[in-house]
């Protein structure tokens, strides 16, 4: 594979994740099992959720470099409208400066709702980062902590703050005790092939779970994840029931060993290809040194063949004693 095919390759893994992602929290079932399980602030528990619904509305990104989707839901709390601003991350990299970007995406969300309402008033959004990189999310989450100490009084500064789910962070003993839709997903992400076939019952009792509460269609969801993150063939998302789950631990399994035995194969070809380099190594030392030799025996100094052939002194001393017995 060449180099831009695999740049495409990646690229487009990317916006099947991108896409998988913005359509499970596209649902509002899971935001409400997202907020209630994952967000521990107290206000959760004034939320309507009978009135979530989601907006049709589409932010434009800072940085094509900088990937991210973003998702709103309006919700009735205390008898008025308030919004859930999901911003799903999905760089691998960290960046430092997200409290930045989130304040700008929430400001260019506050015009849109005030041009289109022309309110008075603006009804509070609450923003949560999803980030489900593998690096630790190290950046700043307030704004303020983004500004050098200044003599200028706190009260003209800017204030902002998201607040940061980063599924990496997450325990896998505490998902499986929460025992629902988004614990199961973020317990897909944080496991490799080998722990989920390792860990394949406590996966299924989590999954029975999700059955339950949400149905079917979710777990089948939730199995399209598993095929995009481990590259199983399309051909096996027929998932009627649970025990049809069994099938899947054979494919895990299989994917295990094709992945082991890739990763053998690089590293036969690497052990070649440093086998390559060694010998052509040992075939330029063994020449330097038979040239070496003929200029010895040709009574060179030692100062001229150090010059001719950049061998040390210490190297064409031994040669000559070795010459001499």
């Amino acid at each position: 594979m060449s180099v831009v095919q695999t740049v495409n390759y990646f690229s487009t893994m990317s916006r099947h994740h991108d896409k998988w992602y913005t359509r499970i929290f596209s649902n509002p079932r899971i935001v409400e099992e997202l907020m209630r399980s994952f967000v521990h602030e107290a206000f959760v528990n004034e939320l309507d959720f009978s009135t979530i619904k989601k907006l049709n509305t589409k932010f434009i990104p800072v940085s094509e470099k900088s990937r991210h989707a973003d998702v709103v839901f309006e919700i009735q709390s205390r008898g008025q409208s308030a919004y859930i601003y999901l911003f799903l991350e999905f760089q691998s990299t960290v960046d430092q400066f997200m409290a930045l970007r989130m304040g700008r995406y929430l400001f260019e969300f506050y015009q849109e709702i005030q041009s289109f309402n022309k309110c008075k008033k603006l009804n509070p959004p609450f923003p949560v980062l999803i980030y489900n990189g593998s690096e630790p999310w190290t950046a700043p989450e307030k704004f303020s902590d983004l500004l050098h100490d200044s003599a200028i009084p706190k009260a003209y500064l800017p204030e902002f703050r998201y607040f940061k789910i980063a599924i990496n962070e997450i325990p896998k003993r505490d998902l499986v005790k929460i025992r629902n839709a988004v614990a199961a997903i973020f317990y897909i992400e944080n496991s490799s092939i080998a722990d989920m076939t390792d860990n394949w019952n406590e996966l299924i009792g989590l999954l029975k779970s999700v059955v339950k509460k949400d149905g079917i269609e979710i777990i089948r969801a939730i199995m399209d994840r598993i095929y995009q993150i481990h590259d199983i063939s399309a051909d096996s998302k027929m998932i009627r029931k649970i025990e049809d789950l069994s099938e899947v631990k054979s494919m895990l399994e299989a994917n295990t060993k094709k992945w082991e035995n890739a990763v053998l194969e690089k590293g036969i070809e690497k052990g070649i290809d440093i086998g390559i380099e060694k010998g052509i190594e040992k075939g330029i030392m063994k020449r330097d040194v038979e040239i070496t030799e003929k200029m010895i025996a040709n009574n060179m100094s030692n100062e001229d063949i150090r010059k001719i052939t950049g061998m040390s002194l210490s190297k064409i001393n031994a040669l000559r004693k070795n010459l001499k017995r």
